[in-house]
């Protein structure tokens, strides 16, 4: 329950959220703990920040930002799940949350101030973002087994927000 707390907790603060300014460095946490588990990433530019919790087995999560005040989160919990973030640009956001297993995440931020979050609970769950422009915003939340989403948005100023929940 707790981690679904930490899940809705982090898709509420994409509502409204503005890239808070940074040290004038690139920074990056990593905690792990489990086994086999695995991460990376890489960061080009100034004042970029990257978290990324995994606690189970056979986790992976990769982030690249190139860019300056751009900011991501990663939590998974479970087993054999992957999250991927990529951002280019400036002042994006992006947040992962993920429980269960065999979950996939991946979201592609280019331009500035775009905000992204996205939270999975159960099995076999795939949600993919890309947005490339200004200010555009999506939220997927996917419960269940088997869910499948992909938002793609171009331009200014978008919004998107997908609910998922059931078992295929």
């Amino acid at each position: 329950m707790k981690r679904l707390l930490t899940t809705a907790a982090a898709m509420a603060m994409i509502v409204g959220l503005t890239v808070a300014p940074a040290s004038a460095q690139n920074r990056t946490v990593v905690t792990q703990s489990g086994y086999a588990n695995a991460t990376a990433s890489a960061q080009n530019g100034r004042d970029n920040g990257s978290v990324a919790n995994q606690n189970g087995r056979r986790q992976y999560s990769r982030g690249i930002q190139d860019g300056y005040n751009n900011f991501l989160r990663m939590d998974q919990y479970g087993t054999r799940n992957n999250a991927e973030t990529v951002q280019v640009g400036r002042d994006n956001f992006a947040v992962t949350g993920q429980e269960g297993r065999r979950l996939s995440s991946t979201t592609i931020q280019t331009g500035r101030g775009n905000v992204a979050g996205t939270a999975q609970i159960g099995t076999d769950n795939r949600a993919v973002t890309d947005q490339d422009g200004t200010n555009n915003t999506s939220g997927i939340i996917q419960v269940g087994n088997g869910q499948d989403v992909e938002v793609r948005q171009r331009g200014s100023g978008n919004i998107s927000v997908v609910v998922q929940s059931g078992y295929n």
